[in-house]
């Protein structure tokens, strides 16, 4: 797929809100802005990590060998891995213990949540609210991972990276996006009709162009292309999952940005309940203060 870029130098017509519905953002020449085609690449270490754990054949020095080659980022994953917010319970020192002990999949979620935080960079206000969002979908994903058949790991990951496009906007469009993020919706429809509006391009096709360009495995792309999406019947299972979760992380009190509109908990569960019945989600209140506990432990 070759994206258009638009120069942000030239105001594009904003046609009015009943037309941008109409707007295939999907198709053979998608409008990408200029500015995200120029974001650096995700950090390398972590990109590696995530290629490394889709290989059956993998070793275990492998990873090792790939994470030490930046010891900076070795020691914040050794950080995390000691922190509650994994809730490991003996400390770790050395990050071949920690590969050796956590596995594969608990070490790509620790690279992904420290290269997302190196991502996100400076510090406000908004800035804050979208990072909160998107660790509490992580945290969410993992509470309800079980249910789905998921690794608690690998849903993590999924949750992590389903707003990245947000970010990517956010960092490479300040002026166009703070605007954006501290107005208040009805809901998340009318969220991304505003960015269209704006950018040309919203949070969920920003996000799904740039993990691929990433060279992401293509099930983060549908996630973020799609977790805003109605229930589909062809949706993947970690796409369902992530959809729960992210509405669930409005609805405990971590969105991204303030919608009038939101399911209530039992509507946004629904899809996990008629798996297993009510019982099997955990109460909002107890999620709500496991995310907000997990966050302090992160200093978020």
């Amino acid at each position: 797929m070759r994206p258009r870029v638009i120069d942000p130098n030239v105001q594009p017509a904003v046609p009015p809100p009943e037309a941008i519905e109409e707007i295939d953002f999907h198709t053979d020449e998608v409008t990408i802005p200029i500015k995200l085609c120029n974001l650096p690449p995700f950090n390398a270490i972590a990109t590696q990590v995530l290629a490394l754990t889709t290989d059956p054949d993998v070793e275990l020095s492998d990873m090792s060998r790939v994470v030490e080659a930046d010891p900076a980022f070795a020691a914040d994953i050794l950080f995390l891995a000691n922190s509650s917010l994994f809730g490991f319970p003996s400390r770790m020192r050395v990050l071949r213990h920690a590969i050796a002990v956590l596995g594969f999949d608990r070490i790509k979620a620790l690279a992904v949540t420290v290269a997302m935080r190196g991502f996100v960079g400076y510090r406000n206000p908004l800035v804050q609210q979208c990072w909160q969002h998107s660790m509490a979908c992580a945290i969410v994903c993992e509470e309800l991972s079980a249910i789905f058949g998921f690794s608690g790991d690998r849903a993590y990951t999924a949750g992590i990276l389903h707003d990245i496009g947000r970010l990517g906007l956010l960092k490479t469009y300040p002026k166009e996006m703070m605007p954006l993020l501290s107005a208040e919706y009805a809901d998340t429809q009318e969220v991304l009709r505003a960015e269209r509006a704006a950018l040309q391009a919203d949070h969920a096709l920003a996000g799904s162009w740039m993990v691929a360009n990433w060279a992401f495995p293509p099930e983060f792309g549908e996630i973020c292309a799609h977790h805003h999406a109605p229930p589909n019947a062809n949706d993947s299972d970690i796409l369902r999952l992530v959809k729960v979760a992210c509405s669930v992380a409005d609805i405990i009190g971590f969105p991204a940005v303030k919608c009038q509109q939101l399911p209530t908990f039992e509507e946004a569960t629904s899809p996990v309940s008629k798996r297993l019945g009510p019982d099997a989600v955990p109460p909002a209140d107890d999620l709500r203060e496991n995310v907000a506990t997990r966050l302090a432990a992160f200093e978020i």
